[in-house]
């Protein structure tokens, strides 16, 4: 039997009004043309000399790519006020355009003496925000020695980070900049690309608020950068990683979608501190992640990165003896040059067996642990489940309905796949599962789109990373065998509040024919 859990509750004032609701389909599972290669070459900003600047740009043409991504130091080009040095950003830009290669150039980030943080060295690089007439006259000084080489602009890098926009991430500052520095950008230049600084596809909310603030019309692609490493692409679900701001891109307006970074290390580094990845498998992830990235959706994509540096060996070159050593190319390298040949067999695998795990056929009982947000009856005469919800709070708002029997997974599952139909305001699904012990896991099985019937898959590994423990106590690792103990509609945007609702045909594992 199905237990009916009904709560009244309010309408508050952020719900999106009917035009602003997702009313195209948004898990885009075919490449939208042919997928643009590139790289993050960094040779303005890290190779040493000069003069030998053509040297690592034929090693960039050597691999295949058709677009790198060059970093244009303000720190570098104007280390003081009134003090311009364009030696190496002239050497590497006129190098790599000789090899015909396209450059997405990134603006940014600050140096010192253009920011009222005191720490700052007047002439080293910083990632506080920069005096905004300072900054303005920095990138029109830019544009305007290459906008004849360079057509596409991303203005900063990851500015949703605290990392690169201290001491925190402030949409709103960077909507004004954005603003601003387009404006100066098409002044110059009226047919060139403003690409979006790179930001978390995972996590909306950034992207978002610049909507909010008026900055859509700022920009004409949105960067994303869609990092699932250690994961591999499969079990970070990197065929799904645009959904998300593709979701609110169909709410304020389409617009391509870049990858200006992705990539895995060869060892330990900044997403993998326990070295989780080998060289052996940083090659193997390069092609079946642009292979995925393209199902996906999306249109270029940049690995991250070209050379290795001393602690952190993302690129296709160990470091060696320096920054201008060459000489030790890694499997990921060759994978790289044999990209276009790979990605024109490229097809996603799906698996080969499907097994029913619930249906609006079977007798099952449901409760609702915390969140009285919604209900969950199944439709008369149907055997299909109507999941409604109500959000109030301007808090993380969820509505979990858990099996009272959780329902256990063939130990083949690969992958977990919903029939939904959708409602257009962009939640996120989520399951829980169930280990041995008892223990509870989230993982997302995708975004929930516009009203029609769509299919959202999530991959079931055995590695632990791709898991987000709920509750119960034990080792904090999933446990085979796994049962759904759960289904969750989870608000993707915590100031959302209203009202929708769901429906879902069947839950059903994937795994693979033996």
């Amino acid at each position: 039997m199905i237990v009916i859990i009904v709560i009244a509750g309010i309408l508050a004032g952020d719900a999106p009004a009917p035009r602003w609701l997702i009313t195209a389909p948004i898990a885009v599972r075919g490449p939208i043309g042919p997928l643009a290669i590139g790289i993050n070459s960094h040779l303005a900003t890290r190779y040493p000399d000069a003069a030998t600047m053509p040297i690592p740009a034929a090693i960039v043409a050597d691999l295949g790519v058709q677009w790198v991504r060059e970093d244009l130091h303000w720190h570098r080009i104007q280390p003081q006020t009134g003090v311009w040095d364009w030696v190496f950003t002239d050497a590497a830009l006129y190098a790599l355009s000789r090899q015909r290669v396209q450059i997405l150039g990134v603006l940014g980030p600050s140096v010192g003496w253009a920011t009222t943080d005191p720490t700052d060295h007047p002439n080293l690089i910083s990632f506080a925000p920069p005096e905004e007439a300072a900054f303005v006259t920095y990138v029109g000084a830019v544009v305007q020695r290459y906008h004849h080489l360079i057509k596409h602009w991303q203005i900063w890098n990851e500015p949703d980070q605290a990392l690169f926009w201290r001491p925190s991430p402030d949409p709103e500052q960077y909507t004004r900049l954005l603003i601003t520095t387009a404006r100066v950008i098409r002044t110059i230049d009226p047919t060139a690309t403003i690409v979006l600084g790179g930001i978390n596809p995972f996590d909306t909310g950034f992207l978002r608020a610049i909507a909010a603030y008026g900055g859509w019309n700022a920009f004409d692609v949105i960067a994303i950068h869609p990092y699932v490493d250690p994961l591999s692409p499969e079990e970070g679900n990197l065929i799904a990683a645009a959904d998300g701001v593709r979701a609110v891109a169909a709410r304020y307006g389409m617009k391509p979608i870049w990858a200006t970074e992705v990539g895995w290390a060869s060892g330990p580094g900044d997403h993998d501190a326990l070295g989780l990845t080998n060289a052996a498998y940083q090659a193997a992830y390069l092609a079946r992640a642009y292979c995925a990235l393209w199902y996906g959706g999306v249109g270029v994509v940049f690995w991250y990165m070209l050379k290795d540096d001393p602690h952190n060996p993302y690129g296709l070159f160990a470091y060696g003896s320096g920054r201008a050593d060459f000489s030790i190319p890694k499997p990921a390298a060759t994978a790289m040059r044999k990209l276009a040949d790979t990605l024109a067999s490229c097809r996603p695998e799906p698996p080969t067996t499907t097994v029913p795990l619930l249906t609006g056929s079977q007798p099952v009982q449901w409760q609702r642990p915390s969140q009285p947000n919604g209900s969950l009856r199944l439709i008369e005469d149907s055997s299909v489940f109507r999941i409604s919800y109500r959000f109030t709070t301007r808090t993380n708002d969820y509505v979990a309905f858990e099996l009272s029997d959780p329902i256990p997974l063939p130990n083949d599952t690969t992958a977990i796949t919903v029939q939904l139909y959708g409602d257009g305001n962009g939640h996120r699904l989520r399951l829980w599962l169930r280990d041995r012990e008892g223990e509870v896991f989230s993982v997302t099985a995708g975004v929930i789109g516009p009203p029609t019937w769509q299919t959202l898959i999530t991959p079931v590994s055995r590695c632990p990373a791709q898991y987000e423990r709920v509750a119960g106590s034990g080792n904090g690792r999933p446990d085979w065998p796994l049962a759904l103990h759960a289904v969750v509609i989870d608000d993707e945007y915590d100031r959302w509040s209203g009202l929708g609702e769901v429906r879902i045909a069947w839950i059903e594992a994937l795994g693979e024919e033996e």
